[in-house]
């Protein structure tokens, strides 16, 4: 997988069956907190998931869950044929929750539905890309919350790792009446754009658009691709010099730079080195991909750290890895990710793809869910 007091307003009570795990109705409850003649906007739904098998599913307007196939692809948009898997906001649905779900999105779009594709040389799910140029998804406000419902529970969280389009909020309660949440944003949707170019360096302002803000890992060519250039090799000279020491919860590791760029670690007991291939760019950084996203599930672990540190600037710190309140602290780092802790219930976001290191991000969860209420403003 990435709430506000107020849930007055419009709600939408959507039954989530899950009778496969033994559990009762999930109710998903959306508050349109908008204020003003934007309020009368009208607000589309499109959901999708996994199943169990990794298949590609979408949600209808009745609520039952269907295969997504290429026959799907039949509304013509920018050269291309899209499957019309949006319906207005609608008040009552109940869900065909049969399913073991995963990998799911709720989106919200304003004013227009979305339009997905499948691909027919794979059979996956073209999601919207506004970074592409003919995605016909570039000309509509969204967002989207991510969830999961399986034999542990319901999982869900907001995120910002791609871009922000629409405050959200998330809260869920339990059947034995225990809470999660709230998490997410709370303010107004024109705040926030405004807020983000005032808090931010220059370099980050242009990630604001009139549509939406787009996460730094997705900037075009320009100054910010580089931001953490210095701060990265600045780094891995450190610990060409001297080691450098994480300690995650598989253990503590010791690592060191070596010829290549390589930084290797090692664990007391395990007889495995552990590699991270290759000095990240601020790119992969920024999107915690490439070298710090391959290998073992232990690499990968251990890359995941690094890439949280370098976003945050603390990997000259390494073993205060868990103290928050240093992160964001000195530059360069991801101003982007630290505007929407700022803003975020409870110092909570999503704002790059590792940002649940040391429980950062918005995830909730609960064993037994009873209900999961999503607010959203678009003024």
């Amino acid at each position: 997988m990435r709430t506000t007091t107020r849930w007055t307003s419009l709600l939408v009570l959507l039954l989530l069956l899950t009778p496969a795990f033994g559990q009762a109705p999930l109710r998903l409850a959306f508050s349109n907190l908008t204020r003003g003649p934007l309020a009368r906007r009208p607000v589309y739904v499109t959901v999708t998931a996994q199943d169990g098998a990794g298949r590609f599913l979408r949600m209808d307007r009745t609520g039952a869950f269907h295969p997504c196939l290429p026959a799907d692809n039949t509304v013509p948009r920018a050269g291309r044929l899209w499957c019309a898997y949006s319906f207005p906001l609608p008040r009552a649905v109940d869900l065909d929750g049969a399913l073991d779900l995963r990998g799911g999105r709720i989106y919200l779009s304003i004013g227009a539905p979305l339009w997905l594709r499948v691909d027919p040389a794979t059979g996956g799910l073209v999601q919207p890309d506004p970074g592409n140029g003919e995605d016909p998804n570039r000309h509509t406000i969204f967002d989207w919350a991510e969830f999961a419902l399986d034999r542990s529970g319901l999982h869900a969280n907001t995120t910002c790792v791609d871009q922000f389009g629409i405050p959200l909020t998330l809260r869920a309660r339990g059947r034995d009446g225990t809470e999660a949440g709230p998490v997410g944003l709370d303010g107004r949707r024109s705040d926030l754009m405004r807020d983000f170019k005032a808090a931010v360096p220059p370099s980050f302002r242009s990630l604001a658009q009139d549509l939406r803000i787009t996460a730094p890992g997705h900037a075009p060519e320009g100054p910010l691709t580089r931001h953490l250039d210095a701060y990265i090799r600045d780094m891995w000279d450190r610990y060409r010099r001297q080691p450098i020491v994480l300690t995650p919860d598989e253990g503590t590791f010791t690592g060191r730079v070596e010829p290549g760029g390589v930084l290797v670690f090692t664990r007391a007991g395990d007889p495995e080195r552990h590699l991270i291939h290759a000095m990240p760019t601020t790119l992969e950084a920024f999107r915690c991909d490439g070298p710090l996203a391959r290998g073992t599930p232990t690499e990968r672990v251990l890359g995941a750290q690094l890439a949280a540190m370098l976003n945050r600037h603390v990997l000259e710190t390494p073993l205060k890895w868990r103290d928050a309140a240093g992160y964001y602290a000195s530059g360069p780092a991801n101003a982007y990710a630290r505007f929407w802790h700022q803003r975020g219930l409870g110092g909570k976001a999503y704002g790059f793809p590792y940002d649940d290191v040391n429980d950062q991000a918005t995830l909730i969860h609960v064993a037994e869910p009873a209900e999961l209420g999503i607010g959203f403003r678009i003024d």
